[in-house]
């Protein structure tokens, strides 16, 4: 499995001043930048390839240019490494309000070419829906040049009709023709542009007016047009790409609109010839239906890789979410994008990331406001400087007092030294400039305290000042009032330091957490960051850059956690993008599997058909195999199963043990078929070396079990790694069933009755050890109808042989068994709004404690006979998928659940249910499991489907339904 990253021009200055918040240079071409791949060793770097859209090539000319002339791997700006693939696309996302994709085929294999990337993408078109009632209208944006703009489009068009305007490119592609030959004009010509007339009159004339206008295109079904025309760029690249020798592989990305329309274009393509297919139009989709449709798409390529004996790749474009990782997995995905990680490191909270589940905030210290006067420019560096030197000294461990008062010590000098050297140099030839950029860097490198000036004092008085000496001259000086009025407004702003010292004086503040917190609270305050007060603390209190080993924590240390420009922001994404890496590695292991090669090789054309032809046993038992990259060995190292045979075969042993440790470095597992021990223990030991497990078989059977169960124990759990729908035996079920307390209880006459904040305040053996406190088994306490049904499920189930745990989620006391002892109390999680629920959740550690429960057992099948407050308690969508996958779960009412999760069954529980069961809703989750314990041990075997068909079994006397698989 392998994670590429986009490239969308994520660098920083390789030479970043952090302490004088300076660049290496002030020209951008100069620069020595790093990419993410720069900063990271090769074994280390927390990506697998990258991802180049067109629409980011030609952001701008100049980059464009340089890509084509080098390609993305000799690029002296880009210089991808080489052992990094890289994919290319035409950007959907870029033209998604254009009626056409604004490339050809033909056009785009050129493209890809010349680039000289890995791999490049057939073009799609984003299916975004049908549009309103009416369909969907294109208007091209530079028709609104007159009089006119989008906003006077009528509310009688708009209110119908989805319309999307957008620029169009001045000349079209050759296919247009075939569908808007209205719209093919001339490059030259010119666009009428669009008045009132054009939108006035009935819906339908308007509509109508516009199919044939020049300037639009309506559509009545545009997600079926979307649909239809990236299959057939899908057909004509294919065709295209088979009669010419290009020098990438062809990658198919399919798009739909639900799980059943993905799995049908997948159908399409495979039929076509493509053994690489890219899933595209599911970025920033709800995880929900992203699992739906990798699940479809997956089940559909593995059935067609074991119907062809072959192998296919998936690839799911802009997907990166940890909790999607068990799906893509098992569904045999073989890649995946996304620049979510990065991207999170300057957007939204919780940008500093050490897991999934463990986020902090970055300390935001901001620069001047761009409106800012000089005075309020030079106040707001100067404060920011203040925090910028205690942060750094409560890193350190330092004294924060001595560490202010010795930077404005430092400071005390420069606003007269900067006074001195404009006298002395400000009509030096070095100035003598027409860019200001050239007459700032002068100014900087040669002024002793050029780079002091900006740290403390602010990049808007440096500019002034150099603004200054632009434009002054010993024939034409410029006033040298006009220096000194800003200097004297910088001196006054700083008479006014130090600031943060006087913080320090409260006698409560007596460690260094207290100093830091003090200047950082008072910051924050004043910058109007008052409402990210508590998120702070919590990470100052915790240090999160101390615990992280990535070489950016390392070596800037509480830099990355200071959100301040770009050269700390991007490098605290590069830090999130190792730390997501990490979690992706320990869920879907790095995994190689190969066997080694014969003098055959040279007979077949690719590695492929060599594997299946001369090894038929090993690529029976491995072309299906997910997660992992497959290969046949030589002394190149590994030839991965698609690739071309190499035009020399060689089997030496030292070039083979020098290629496969320098590929072992980025795999954890390299897996080995060999029947006759020609492999060299020498090609082993390097890979070991590498910190890589190698492990070697002699039956591909035997290979093929290990490394299912190095991916993990549900990908051995049945018959098949793929999700599947389990099939339990009924006899001696073990069953688990999550009840909630009711707001019903048998509580004494007399007894106290304890509240929400008691029951946090207090353990339950505190309160129950008070006087006049009676202790209640759970089971006894909840009285409601629910409850009172449920308990008479578990005697049933139990009296027939059934294995049976009960707890109850207590929002007083948070997960209870049915015979922990309580106190009276009066606490319900449905008088809570979500974030209540949440946070009380937390605190009383349910999901915790939940998880354990389900982590540490091994029930059959698991009910959650909960109310949509209580599924909240134990975020239900997370805690589903702690049922192992060849084992079963019960939900209710959370249809969305059942289509991610194939052993995960949904149970409708409404009011119209409850009417057909003559109950009333409280009660008929209870009810359904009275009915299930009745009922199962009438069968041999269960399914999802099958619980169901129980728990909603009505008895209608002689009419009565049979049930699913009744024993003889």
């Amino acid at each position: 499995m392998r994670f590429y990253v986009p490239e969308w021009d994520d660098a920083v200055d390789a030479h970043y001043d952090f302490e004088h918040d300076e660049l290496s240079t002030l020209d951008r071409q100069e620069r020595d930048l790093n990419y993410i791949w720069d900063i990271f060793e090769p074994e280390t770097t927390p990506i697998d390839g990258v991802l180049i859209s067109r629409e980011q090539v030609e952001e701008t000319d100049r980059k464009a240019d340089r890509l084509a002339k080098y390609g993305v791997y000799d690029d002296p700006v880009l210089s991808v490494p080489n052992w990094l693939p890289t994919i290319s696309d035409c950007g959907a996302w870029g033209y998604k309000s254009l009626p056409f994709p604004p490339y050809g085929n033909e056009e785009m294999l050129s493209f890809y070419k010349t680039l000289k990337v890995t791999v490049g993408v057939t073009i799609d078109h984003l299916v975004l829906g049908s549009g309103k009632e009416e369909g969907r209208l294109y208007l091209n944006e530079r028709a609104f040049d007159g009089d006119m703009t989008k906003d006077d489009i009528p509310d009688a068009v708009t209110e119908v009709v989805d319309v999307m305007t957008d620029e169009w490119p001045e000349e079209w592609p050759a296919y247009v023709d075939e569908y808007e030959p209205t719209i093919r004009t001339d490059a030259n010509s010119e666009i009428e542009p669009f008045t009132a007339a054009d939108f006035q009159g009935e819906i339908e004339s308007v509509l109508e007016r516009l199919s044939q206008d020049p300037r639009a295109v309506y559509r009545e079904d545009d997600a079926e047009f979307r649909y239809e025309l990236t299959l057939r760029n899908a057909q004509e690249m294919y065709a295209l790409y088979q009669r010419r020798d290009y020098p990438f592989r062809l990658m198919v990305a399919v798009q739909g609109w639900d799980s059943d329309s993905y799995a049908r274009a997948a159908e399409e393509v495979l039929d076509i010839g493509y053994d690489y297919l890219g899933i595209g139009g599911v970025a920033g989709s709800p995880i929900h239906d992203v699992r739906e449709i990798v699940k479809a798409v997956g089940k559909t390529v593995k059935a067609f890789e074991r119907d062809h004996n072959t192998r296919v790749d998936s690839h799911v474009f802009g997907f990166a979410k940890t909790e999607g990782f068990e799906t893509i997995g098992r569904s045999g995905m073989s890649s995946f994008d996304s620049a979510s990680m990065l991207r999170s490191a300057w957007t939204g909270g919780g940008n500093y990331r050490l897991d999934h589940d463990e986020r902090y905030d970055a300390i935001r210290v901001r620069y001047p406001s761009s409106s800012a006067n000089i005075a309020e420019s030079v106040e707001a560096s100067l404060r920011s400087r203040e925090v910028l030197v205690a942060l750094r000294a409560y890193d350190a461990g330092g004294s924060i007092r001595d560490a202010l008062n010795d930077w404005h010590s430092s400071s005390v000098d420069i606003l007269p030294a900067v006074e001195h050297y404009l006298r002395e140099h400000r009509h030096d030839n070095q100035f003598d400039e027409r860019l200001l950029e050239v007459v700032e860097a002068a100014f900087r490198e040669d002024f002793e305290y050029g780079r002091e000036l900006q740290a403390s004092f602010g990049g808007d008085l440096r500019r002034k000042l150099a603004k200054l000496l632009r434009e002054d001259g010993p024939e034409d000086p410029v006033p040298f009032s006009q220096y000194s009025d800003l200097l004297k407004t910088a001196d006054e702003i700083f008479d006014q330091f130090p600031h943060a010292p006087v913080l320090l004086n409260d006698s409560d503040i007596v460690t260094d957490y207290d100093r830091v917190w003090a200047i950082v609270r008072e910051y924050a305050t004043w910058v109007g960051d008052d409402d990210l007060l508590e998120e702070y603390q919590e990470t100052l209190r915790e240090r999160p850059w101390d615990r992280c080993d990535c070489p950016l924590c390392r070596e800037e240390s509480i830099d990355i956690c200071i959100f301040r420009g770009n050269d700390r922001n991007r490098r605290r994404g590069f830090h999130n993008t190792r730390r997501f890496y990490d979690e992706f590695e320990e869920d879907l292991p790095k995994i190689l599997v190969a066997t080694k090669g014969t003098a055959k090789l040279s007979g077949f054309e690719t590695v492929e058909n060599y594997l299946r032809d001369e090894h038929p046993e090993f690529w029976e038992q491995t072309h299906d195999l997910p997660i992992a990259e497959l290969g046949m060995l030589d002394a190149s190292g590994v030839n991965e199963w698609w690739d071309d045979t190499p035009s020399m075969a060689s089997f030496d042993p030292d070039r083979m043990a020098a290629n496969i440790g320098e590929q072992a470095a980025r795999y954890q597992y390299l897996f080995l078929q060999d029947d006759d021990g020609s492999i060299d223990d020498a090609v082993i030991e390097a890979a070991r070396e590498k910190e890589c497990a190698v492990e070697t078989y002699s039956d591909p059977a035997d290979l093929r079990e290990q490394v299912l169960e190095t991916c993990g124990e549900n990908y051995v759990a049945g018959e098949d790694f793929l999700p599947h729908p389990p099939e339990l035996d009924v006899d001696n079920l073990d069953i688990l069933v999550i009840d909630q307390c009711s707001g019903s209880k048998d509580v004494p006459d007399n007894a106290p009755v304890f509240d929400a904040d008691e029951t946090l305040q207090f353990s339950r053996e505190d309160l129950l050890a008070r006087d006049n406190v009676p202790g209640i088994a759970a089971r006894d306490l909840y009285t409601g109808r629910q409850q009172a049904n449920v308990r008479d499920a578990v005697r049933r189930l139990r009296s027939n042989g059934h294995d049976v745990d009960r707890y109850f989620i207590s929002a007083g006391f948070g997960l209870v068994g049915e015979n922990d002892y309580l106190p009276p109390y009066e606490v319900t999680f449905s008088s809570m709004n979500v974030s209540e629920i949440r946070d009380r959740s937390g605190k009383l550690y349910i999901q915790e404690d939940l998880q354990k429960v389900l982590d540490e057992s091994d029930y059959d099948v698991v009910f959650f006979t909960l109310s949509k407050d209580y599924y909240t308690s134990i975020d239900v969508d997370k805690m589903v998928q702690r049922v192992k996958a060849d084992r079963i779960g019960v939900v209710f009412n959370r249809e969305l659940v059942e289509d991610q999760f194939d052993n995960i069954e949904s149970i409708p529980a409404r009011t119209e249910d409850a009417k057909r069961h003559g109950t009333i809703v409280i009660g008929l989750k209870g009810l359904y499991m009275k009915n299930f314990a009745k009922q199962v041990d009438n069968l041999e075997t269960i399914r999802p489907e099958t619980i169901e068909e129980l728990c909603r079994y009505v008895d209608d006397g002689p009419n009565q339904t049979t049930l699913p698989q009744e024993k003889s």
